[in-house]
């Protein structure tokens, strides 16, 4: 596996044209390959994940810092053609790193910083679609969407910490009832929310979307393996399901 980080240049058109549509890129991704490279590499899969950073207040696009577009993916990729069109092409530009030793020393009881980008949805029994399909329905607060990704946490090899795992100074918590629960607050916050619209063939596709940074500790070291190179979620297509580790 592979993990590739490329730097956009937030002043050119080309990242602007990227970004805005979530199709239009995927396809520039997805051009990265051979034509059927990926159909020789087993099952895993291509992922993505676009983290641009805040605008500063009172700033317009003037001086914003780069958006960095990462890529995991079982083979090697060629991104010459996105550099070209939106990122830098000088040293530090693009950078790819190997992943399959730190995937086979991951280990029950490792902390990790984390970043992922999801698409938080549920099954609704008493709305079906056109062919009688349980609706797929998106959650659209940020306290559902964060409860999403704790109810797939376990299943998916980790945990998330609380402060008090961390130790240091603890925050004062209280509860509705005014009790408190000093060193309950969980280490992960949501960076980004959006709503992305864009065109897919003759359909228009509407995805909720939110991006969460934390820390976590390793429950199961074969399911967090499976869930960075496989993502989790839905829209995985679209930039989701991607999780980054750093140190914490």
């Amino acid at each position: 596996m592979y993990l590739t980080r490329i730097y956009l240049n937030p002043q050119r058109r080309g990242t602007w044209r990227l970004a805005r549509n979530r199709q239009v890129l995927h396809a520039a991704i997805m051009n990265c390959f051979p034509p059927g490279v990926l159909d020789q590499v087993g099952t895993s899969r291509v992922l993505w994940r676009l983290d641009r950073p805040p605008r500063p207040l009172g700033r317009g696009r003037e001086g914003s810092p780069s958006w960095s577009l990462y890529i995991s993916s079982p083979v090697s990729p060629d991104p010459s053609h996105i550099v070209e069109e939106a990122g830098y092409a000088t040293e530090g530009g693009v950078l790819v790193r190997e992943l399959d030793g730190f995937l086979d020393r991951l280990e029950v009881g490792q902390r990790w910083g984390f970043r992922v980008c999801v698409n938080p949805t549920f099954r609704m029994a008493n709305q079906r679609d056109t062919k009688g399909r349980k609706k797929i329905l998106a959650h659209v607060t940020q306290d559902q969407q964060l409860q999403w990704l704790l109810d797939r946490a376990e299943q998916h090899g980790f945990a998330v910490l609380k402060s008090l795992d961390l130790g240091g100074d603890l925050p004062i918590l209280e509860d509705d009832n005014g009790l408190r629960h000093d060193g309950e607050t969980l280490m992960v916050q949501g960076i980004e929310r959006s709503i992305e619209e864009f065109r897919r063939q003759d359909s228009r596709v509407t995805l909720s979307i939110a991006t969460f940074d934390g820390v976590l500790e390793v429950t199961d070291s074969q399911a967090l393996r499976h869930l960075l190179v496989n993502g989790i979620g839905r829209a995985k297509a679209y930039g989701c399901g991607l999780m980054t580790l750093s140190r914490p």
